[in-house]
């Protein structure tokens, strides 16, 4: 009889502290507003993924080519680069989308991309259609930046376009220490 009762107040206590929890998701179970290397998120019609990250100097080649494009950087600050493939996912085709990065370093050196998509050699893409369903590699670069070092490294992105993103997704994306290759 004892045994019974204190089963039963156990399965009572039970019962009430689960109805009692809350319903909110904690952050973490968020949709999509923390990713990690080669996840993909979506952001206004395309689905990315950030590949690979990896820091140049301003002699390096593909900064030579995109001069033109954005700031002039001088040693010891360079670029970091991101490597990024995307598709579309709408139902028309639409041109290759800018995407804003923004890279925060241990020591609160921050700064923005311009958004402007490049190709592997260092050719803007702002022209070039993407056909639904059709993907390519881009590649995005921040200016300005020191090597990050284990000292200091990147220990965060921020991931968004200035326009809304669609109906469902975050509008921003967060990546914490995301890995950046020499």
């Amino acid at each position: 009889m004892k045994r019974t009762l204190v089963i039963a107040a156990l399965l009572a206590f039970s019962s009430s502290a689960a109805l009692a929890a809350p319903a909110v998701p904690g952050r973490a179970q968020l949709k999509g507003d923390m990713v990690r290397m080669n996840q993909q998120f979506h952001i206004t019609g395309f689905n990315y993924r950030i590949h690979a990250i990896r820091w140049i100097a301003p002699s390096d080649p593909f900064a030579q080519a995109i001069i033109s494009y954005v700031a002039t950087v001088s040693a010891p600050n360079g670029y970091l680069v991101f490597e990024v493939p995307l598709k579309n996912t709408q139902s028309g085709e639409a041109g290759v989308p800018g995407l804003d990065i923004t890279a925060f370093y241990k020591d609160g050196t921050s700064a923005t991309s311009n958004e402007i998509p490049f190709s592997k050699a260092g050719a803007p893409l702002t022209s070039q259609n993407l056909f639904p369903g059709q993907g390519m590699t881009v590649y995005y670069a921040i200016v300005g930046l020191p090597q990050p070092t284990k000292a200091n490294p990147v220990v965060k992105l921020l991931l968004r376009y200035t326009a809304n993103n669609d109906p469902g997704y975050p509008p921003v994306y967060r990546m914490l220490h995301p890995v950046v290759t020499p």
